[in-house]
């Protein structure tokens, strides 16, 4: 969902007991030029990022598709298989191939244990249609999604496959700026971006409490 950035700023400030947007900062000498809303400001779209990063997937929205064009690995189109992920990719909300059982929602990495036994000469040993494994690697070209595995031969094909974007500022058809965010989790991320100003200002006690508040929402 799209939020304003003068909505999600007041939320802030609400959030940190500062709600003077003109506040200067008194503490900070090196970056004493700065105003209260512009250090805020510049910790959204960071807040969104690590809280969407973490947040449990039932805690996401349903994010975008992805055109997945497939290469198999075999010759004879089954078994592994990879596609490329989108630039803005940040995170998957889910994969599907047509003969699998169920939709995988959590990828693993390819500095796992996990990844390594999908690379095992023994079929038994990799996922398949009844237990797939998606891995997101990183390749010359992007990162990758990996895919394991498919019997059913070059008649597998994509059933779903949905990822969430890396949030960025963006303009509203009003041309107002703001940022897309999972609609449950932006408490989360009000909270985050409190954390993140405290910090900057050296307020550790009330970091650690944005902190908490942010972990509470994010359950």
């Amino acid at each position: 969902m799209f939020y304003s950035l003068d909505s999600l700023k007041k939320e802030i400030r609400v959030a940190l007991d500062q709600n003077n947007s003109s506040a200067a900062l008194l503490d900070i000498k090196d970056i004493d030029t700065l105003t209260l809303e512009e250090i805020i400001e510049s910790k959204i779209v960071d807040a969104a990022i690590s809280v969407e990063t973490d947040a449990p997937v039932h805690l996401l929205d349903t994010g975008k598709d992805f055109a997945a064009s497939i290469t198999w690995e075999s010759e004879k189109g089954y078994g592994p298989g990879f596609t490329q992920l989108p630039d803005d990719f940040l995170r998957l909300i889910c994969f599907k191939m047509s003969d699998w059982s169920y939709a995988v929602t959590e990828a693993v990495s390819e500095d796992s244990t996990m990844y390594m036994m999908q690379r095992s000469r023994y079929p038994g040993i990799r996922g398949c249609p009844e237990r797939p494994v998606v891995a997101i690697t990183s390749q010359p070209t992007g990162k990758m999604l990996e895919f394991y595995s498919c019997t059913s031969g070059e008649s597998a094909s994509v059933t779903r496959a949905r990822y969430l974007p890396v949030p960025r500022i963006v303009k509203d058809a009003n041309e107002h700026d703001g940022v897309e965010i999972c609609e449950r989790l932006k408490p989360a991320v009000v909270y985050k971006a409190a954390e993140f100003v405290a910090k900057t200002l050296n307020n550790v006690d009330l970091a650690s409490i944005m902190m908490n508040m942010c972990n509470e929402l994010m359950k």
